[in-house]
């Protein structure tokens, strides 16, 4: 059992990053912003010109030519900061749909064992807790209601001012839930072992010690 990793999971919107980033802080842990990993390949790819996800050798060159380090809480891809450029609408369908791709997930999925063999980490994603890191002692699954994660993703995509309609940003989210949810590849879902959280009527820090409640229990 890996008793120094901590997996969180869930659906978008649920708030897993600012989760992730404030308890690894607090931890003095790495937080592994897996998510922000798919987001990184799918820039590459739209960059790279690759429409066609499915084309299992464009992608497989491309996973080749890749470099994914993260520094602090930002990542890098082949030496540049790629932060700014991968939290859009369009790369988070796209990310989706790369999620999908055997290549990708294998090539990624390699990468995230090997940061977390080092150990200390947050690992944040959608299949930490069930594939990645399926050993791992503590397993967190956070989600919320619809309606509550589309209102947050609105209010993410004002502050970085961008003008969107609620409906539209809940009928992304839906369509992501339903593609997560559904695709045969580590599909989205809780951990038989892990802790649900539902973090629709709780604040930032009502959820961490909600997850610090469980951390002392274990031990």
């Amino acid at each position: 059992m890996l008793m120094d990793i901590i997996t969180i999971d869930g659906p978008a919107g649920a708030g897993k990053s600012t989760v992730s980033k404030e308890l690894a802080r607090r931890l003095g842990y790495l937080y592994l912003d897996t998510g922000a990993m798919y987001r990184a390949v799918a820039w590459a790819a739209r960059h790279k010109g690759i429409i066609d996800i499915r084309q299992k050798e464009g992608l497989s060159g491309l996973c080749k030519d890749l470099k994914l380090e993260f520094r602090g809480n930002c990542i890098f891809l082949n030496g540049r900061d790629v932060s700014p450029l991968i939290r859009t609408p369009e790369i988070d369908r796209l990310s989706s749909a790369v999620s999908k791709v055997p290549v990708v997930r294998e090539y990624l999925t390699k990468i995230q064992r090997e940061l977390g063999s080092r150990g200390n980490i947050v690992a944040e994603g959608r299949d930490m807790g069930t594939v990645v890191f399926p050993q791992a002692a503590h397993k967190v699954f956070l989600t919320a209601s619809l309606e509550e994660r589309a209102r947050r993703r609105k209010r993410q995509l004002e502050a970085q001012g961008k003008k969107i309609r609620y409906e539209e940003v809940l009928a992304q989210i839906e369509a992501r839930d339903r593609e997560d949810s559904t695709r045969s590849i580590a599909p989205l879902r809780a951990a038989p072992d892990s802790v649900i959280i539902d973090s629709s009527h709780l604040t930032i820090e009502q959820v961490l010690e909600k997850i610090a409640m469980c951390l002392k229990e274990y031990k």
